[in-house]
């Protein structure tokens, strides 16, 4: 898969002047005022630095690029500031953030000057500050001269992350490129997780400052004892309604969302084909090392080290007198432990591999996801409790990460289908939201915050480390990669066995796309030879110059590289391409061979057994500017079926009248012959 992100890469590294236009307009549009919400800079400038480390780019024109943008953005900041003082507040849309101007206005009028240099770095006033300077007057030379060193110092600290990630990944390349790219998913899910939540704060929540205070209003005229209870807590200026309402909303959302899922998971529907494709991806991507990284985090989710913690927080709880609290925590946490297994045994769904005994020994939903989410999610609420929006932001997203890892880790290991960890993640954000909302408003109960963190950290650490060293190389061995492999007989195989396997494509969401009309037992090279006489050939890698066809509206069909597709989430072993001379606007014929989980046996050796389709596409050019191959055929003529070239090759029929052609290496059997086959419903594989 790695290959099709190279010529991204490559296009980059060749163009240093248009990478560093890229992180001039990143880091002026985040600087720029209000407009900064806006620029998604970070993913922009640590992806550059990871380049970077990666070596795909040269240090000194990013950093000066970097640099430049962001002192430019507080300059236009400034100057706006300048010229229109007060006005600001009242204009529209500026006016729907006027709270974040006044913050910024208390922010300069605590620290001055320096808030220039600082407020660059503060989350929530790092937008408005430089305006703010310039409605306050600052004189333009000393703001030049911050503006400019904290410009240098905030260009260090986007770039140096991903300096740093960048090199790791490099290294990490150089051992494994399987490695790097599930290490890769894994931090970019993290980042996409941090990122939403990071936007909701900053842009949704204040477009619609008005809504939350009509709504109030409207309950509050309600006579009812429910309506003024939500009236009175939901206030506005109560100080842990928008707590409580952000608890409410992902309760809402959640448990609908969980429920959703478990009907998703019923046999036949697409997400047990998602399921399964996904589970052959991280099959195909596992490495030792890898491994050992999964391994490791899995273990620290195990149920002992969660057992531990537990008891950990809530003895502290109870000693601080927290009864309610400690209470509320005790029950989520023992619910959940009870419904885990409870659900287990009532869907009775299997694991991808066997594990566990008794109720264990099923999958849905994954106890690892579920359990950690409600513990170490409930620990959030306790430690980020009263804390300003950006401090519980900094908790909560340390807290998520976590989770995620260890919900990753259990389909990465196959001991889960993603659905399972999906679902545990939905149900134990319910339950963490229920505990927020109901125990959140509690402020008679003191705690320490660092004291919660501390217990919960230290016991993860040292019973985790205790755990590690006891269970470590016993669970490498339980959870190592397994063969699935199945095999078949060459008479088994022609006679019936071919209907075991799929009889159309399934992508990585578990849609079912074109028809599965050749299954290949042998060499893909020896395919490729005899193919390539009827005119088959390998088509064009992908480079900076294949991809640049795609913009010019003369590229030939067989100059035009292949977009990639998945069968059951494994990437293709072969792929050929025939120009389709019948095509008067341009066209091509595209075969594409994926392992599957059979061998074929055939005189006394195992040959791998491949699944296989051809489509017809046709190469669409609008305006005469652009070359765009579009499927429009997704079955061959069955006399034109390429497999047909193999030697002893034969033909079956499905039950839905499509035709699959066997073939194998020399001497395929004598025996075979045409025997349509009756409807059987074919297990994905």
């Amino acid at each position: 898969m790695t290959e099709y992100f190279d010529p991204v890469l490559t296009f980059i590294a060749d163009n240093p002047s248009l990478a560093g236009l890229i992180c001039f307009l990143a880091a002026m549009g985040e600087a720029l005022f209000i407009i900064g919400l806006f620029v998604p800079s970070t993913v922009v400038l640590v992806g550059a630095g990871t380049l970077v480390g990666l070596g795909k780019l040269d240090l000194m024109p990013v950093f000066i690029w970097t640099t430049l943008g962001a002192t430019t953005g507080d300059a236009i900041s400034y100057w706006i500031g300048y010229a229109f003082k007060d006005k600001i507040k009242s204009m529209w849309p500026l006016r729907k953030y006027a709270h974040m101007i006044e913050s910024g206005e208390r922010f300069f009028a605590r620290h001055g000057g320096k808030s220039v240099f600082f407020g660059r770095f503060v989350p929530g006033v790092k937008s408005v500050v430089p305006g703010i300077a310039g409605m306050a007057g600052m004189n333009f030379s000393r703001f030049s001269v911050v503006n400019i060193t904290s410009a240098l110092a905030w260009t260090v600290a986007h770039l140096g992350p991903g300096i740093l990630a960048g090199s790791a990944l490099g290294a990490i390349g150089q051992i494994s490129g399987r490695l790097a790219l599930v290490l890769g998913a894994l931090l970019f899910i993290i980042f996409l997780t941090v990122m939403l939540g990071r936007w909701l704060i900053l842009i949704i929540l204040p477009l619609f400052p008005n809504a939350h205070a009509a709504t109030v209003a409207w309950f509050a005229r309600r006579p009812g004892r429910i309506s003024q209870w939500i009236a009175c807590n939901f206030d506005p200026a109560h100080p842990r309604s928008v707590g409580m309402l952000a608890s409410a909303l992902l309760l809402l959302i959640s448990t609908p969302a969980f429920f959703w899922v478990v009907g998703e998971v019923a046999p036949g529907e697409p997400m047990v084909r998602a399921d399964l494709a996904i589970m052959n991806l991280f099959d195909s991507l596992r490495t030792p090392l890898g491994d050992r990284i999964m391994v490791f985090l899995t273990t620290l989710g195990d149920g002992i080290v969660v057992t531990a913690v537990t008891v950990a927080v809530a003895a502290y709880l109870f000693l601080r007198k927290a009864w309610r609290r400690g209470t509320g925590f005790v029950i989520a946490m023992a619910g959940t432990a009870l419904f885990v297994p409870l659900f287990k045994l009532l869907l009775h769904r299997s694991r991808p591999i066997e594990l566990y005994a008794g109720a264990d020994a099923y999958s849905f939903p994954s106890g690892h996801a579920t359990l950690n989410t409600v513990l170490y999610g409930i620990c959030a609420v306790l430690i980020a409790h009263d804390l300003n929006r950006w401090a519980k932001a900094s908790i909560f997203t340390v807290a998520t990460t976590l989770v995620i890892a260890i919900g990753f880790s259990r389909v990465y290991l196959g001991a889960h289908w993603m659905s399972d960890v999906l679902a545990g993640l939905l149900f134990g954000t319910a339950m963490v939201s229920a505990f927020a909302f109901v125990f959140g408003p509690i402020h008679n109960e003191k705690i320490g915050r660092a004291s919660v963190a501390a217990i919960a950290i230290l016991t993860l650490g040292i019973f985790g480390g205790w755990h590690l060293a006891q269970s470590y190389q016993h669970a490498l061995r339980t959870y190592e990669p397994r063969s699935n492999k199945e095999v078949l007989t060459t008479s088994g195989w022609a006679d019936g066995g071919w209907r075991l396997l799929p009889a159309q494509r399934i992508e990585l969401n578990g849609d079912t796309e074109e028809p599965l009309v050749i299954q290949y037992a042998g060499s893909l090279e020896r395919f490729a030879q005899i193919t390539g006489e009827g005119g088959w050939q390998q088509p064009p890698e992908w480079s900076l110059s294949t991809a640049t066809g795609f913009v010019e509206g003369e590229t030939s069909p067989d100059s035009l590289p292949i977009m990639p597709r998945t069968q059951n989430g494994r990437q293709p072993a072969l792929v050929l391409i025939r120009r389709d001379p019948d095509n008067r606007d341009g066209g091509r014929w595209v075969l594409r061979l994926w392992p599957s989980r059979y061998e074929i046996l055939k005189t006394g050796r195992l040959l791998p057994l491949y699944l296989g389709s051809v489509v017809h596409e046709n190469i669409l050019r609008p305006m005469g500017e652009f070359s765009g191959p579009r499927t429009n055929v997704h079955v061959p003529d069955p006399a034109d079926n390429p497999a047909l070239l193999m030697p002893g090759a034969v033909t079956r029929t499905r039950g839905n009248g499509t035709r699959v052609v066997l073939a194998a290496g020399p001497g395929a059997p004598a025996t075979a012959r045409e025997t349509p086959a009756p409807p059987t419903p074919a297990p994905a594989q």
